[in-house]
């Protein structure tokens, strides 16, 4: 993602929100999914623990298995934060 897509995503997510929760349940497994490996590349989404209990923001992102091997670490490509529905 680019700086202007995040910023346009926060923008968003702030105007609806007023902050992002980082608590235990924020990290916990009902607020995230790591999908089986396709092609070398396993999806992650995050969706963000907002203080309502929406849940309708997500951050999804994509871990290169193989650069992560090269590297030694996880390589995250985060490619979308988004308003579920929309």
């Amino acid at each position: 993602m680019t700086r202007d897509r995040w910023e346009t995503a926060l923008d968003g997510y702030y105007d609806e929100h007023d902050e992002v929760l980082t608590d235990a349940d924020a990290r916990g497994p009902q607020l995230f999914t790591f999908e089986a490996a396709v092609d070398g590349v396993r999806r992650a989404t995050q969706t963000l623990h907002d203080p309502a209990g929406h849940h309708d923001w997500v951050v999804e992102a994509v871990v290169d298995l193989a650069a992560s091997d090269e590297v030694g670490e996880a390589v995250v490509l985060v490619d979308a934060m988004r308003r579920l529905g929309g």
